[in-house]
């Protein structure tokens, strides 16, 4: 079996948190360290860990900092942890400054199954968006 991928989860949506966890959970590919409410939270959490996850998924729209500016601070202080964006927003502007600030990729909230398959079938080289690839989960 190959080791689980380290993941940690940033939204303020208690619920979102709540359905994630279950997901992940019965994928058995992850390994959620933890959740956070905001950006501001995770930078702490990060900052005083003994470890860095692999994945961090963030929510665009969030208190106190939000995923662009959180995006933007974990490229900066943690290059090695890849970055998805996390959103139900539609605004092309706020998603693609999303991904200049440091997301690989934005991902609908509409499907969180489908992007949790995209985030493994991505860190295991395989290209998610191309639409002849099959998850093989």
């Amino acid at each position: 079996m190959e080791p689980k991928l380290k993941l940690v989860f940033v939204d303020d949506c208690v619920f979102q948190q709540a359905m994630m966890k279950m997901l992940i959970k019965r994928m058995e590919i992850f390994d959620l360290y933890f959740t956070c409410n905001d950006g501001a939270e995770l930078i702490d959490r990060l900052v005083d860990s003994d470890f860095l996850p692999e994945i961090c998924i963030l929510d665009l729209h969030m208190p106190h900092m939000g995923g662009i500016a959180t995006a933007h601070e974990i490229s900066a202080r943690f290059p090695d942890i890849n970055v998805f964006g996390y959103t139900a927003s539609g605004d092309e502007e706020e998603i693609e400054d999303f991904k200049r600030n440091g997301a690989v990729h934005i991902f609908s909230k509409t499907n969180p199954r489908s992007m949790l398959d995209q985030i493994y079938l991505w860190t295991n080289g395989t290209d998610p968006f191309d639409e002849n690839t099959s998850c093989p989960i």
